[in-house]
C-alpha cells in the first residue's frame, strides 16, 4: 500500500503463518515466522530506511489477530514486495 511519504508495510505481509489469500506478499520460503514490529524496525534501521511505526493498528483482513497488530510506513519508492523481501531477509538472518 502507498501512504503519503512512503509505503505501508503490515506485519501480515511478512508472516509465514498468514495465507496469501489473507495478505502475505512473500512466498513461504522467504517469509518470516511471526515477525514483530521491533524486528521489522530493527531490520529497517539496519537497511538504512527512514520509517514511522504505528503499533496500535490492525491489518483489516485479520483484525482479530493480535499478533499482527501494527504497521510501519517506510519512506521509499521501491515496490512493496521488494521492500518486504529485504526486511524479511534481514530478520531471517538475525534469527540464525
Amino acid at each position: 500500500m502507498k501512504k503519503k511519504g512512503g509505503r505501508i508495510l503490515w506485519l501480515a505481509y511478512l508472516d509465514s503463518a498468514t495465507p496469501r489469500s489473507k495478505g502475505r506478499l512473500l512466498p513461504k520460503s522467504l517469509a518470516v515466522n511471526r515477525p514483530t514490529l521491533q524486528e521489522v524496525a530493527q531490520a529497517l534501521e539496519k537497511l538504512g530506511y527512514k520509517f514511522q511505526v504505528y503499533p496500535g493498528k490492525r491489518y483489516p483482513p485479520l483484525w482479530y489477530e493480535e499478533r499482527l497488530q501494527g504497521y510501519v510506513v517506510v519512506e521509499s519508492s521501491e515496490k512493496i514486495r521488494v521492500l518486504a523481501a529485504k526486511v524479511a531477509a534481514v530478520i531471517r538472518e538475525a534469527h540464525r
